[in-house]
């Protein structure tokens, strides 16, 4: 044997060992971050489910005794109020269960849009590509006037959401001045617009845009839905990241 063989298997030797320590680094991270992630789904089911149980049992006043009484005795009227709080909470649940339920990367951007849209008036998905947005889809926008594809900082919302990793509210149009930004994010005044990012591993993968503007000016819930969508949009980005490091744990295992 030559020693040019020789030092080309004590190379061969080293790569091998360095390659498999790898894998089996990345296989043990994997599976914590899967852990770690389940985890913080089930809290966050639980927190959900006493939230509801929390509506549900709300004492409510009833105005012919003018005190506070059980909301299961039978004289106490119709709460329309906690009804549909209750109805929302319902709603909500039911939105997580379904992204609990996708195995698959477009089907949990799907259910998320879905559970969007049913919280508010229109809604998109822009996927994050370099410095580019491209639409996923929409819900909600009268034809033609849905979101395209363009560059992240033709919205200074959209930027700033990508940037900080947090949602963001579009400014309203001012009465007398054009509106900024893409066409599809301009939002008159007394209506609200959000930006929600999804990040999976560090990155923004997504954006969740939403605005409540096919609604009536009487509706004056926006920090309730603006909330609840943020909530469904961070639950579909632990669940992005889930799918995702469990697929790396599959491939990882044919490869062994």
């Amino acid at each position: 044997m030559t020693d040019e063989q020789r030092v080309r298997e004590v190379v061969n030797a080293y790569l091998d060992r360095t390659v498999h320590d790898l894998e089996v680094r990345v296989q043990a991270l994997t599976k914590d971050l899967i852990g770690l992630i389940t985890h913080q789904e089930a809290r966050h089911a639980r927190e959900l489910e006493q939230l509801r149980q929390q509506v549900i049992a709300a004492p409510v006043l009833d105005p012919a005794l003018g005190q506070r009484v059980a909301p299961f005795l039978p004289s106490v009227p119709a709460n329309p109020t906690r009804e549909a709080r209750v109805e929302t909470m319902e709603r909500l649940l039911g939105s997580v269960r379904r992204i609990d339920e996708c195995a698959s990367l477009n089907a949990i951007l799907g259910a998320l849009a879905r559970g969007a849209a049913a919280e508010t008036s229109r809604v998109a998905i822009l996927l994050v590509d370099g410095y580019m947005c491209r639409t996923w889809g929409h819900f909600g926008f009268a034809e033609g006037t849905g979101p395209t594809e363009m560059p992240i900082g033709a919205s200074g919302t959209l930027a700033a959401a990508v940037a900080l990793k947090q949602a963001c509210f579009v400014p309203p149009i001012i009465e007398g001045r054009e509106g900024e930004g893409p066409a599809f994010m301009h939002v008159p005044a007394g209506h609200t617009g959000l930006a929600v990012p999804l990040t999976v591993g560090g990155e923004v993968v997504a954006v969740l845009y939403a605005d409540d503007i096919a609604r009536s000016l009487e509706h004056e819930d926006a920090p309730l839905w603006t909330e609840e969508l943020e909530l469904l949009a961070r639950h579909a980005a632990i669940r992005l990241e889930n799918v995702t490091s469990a697929r790396t744990v599959e491939v990882l295992a044919r490869v062994d």
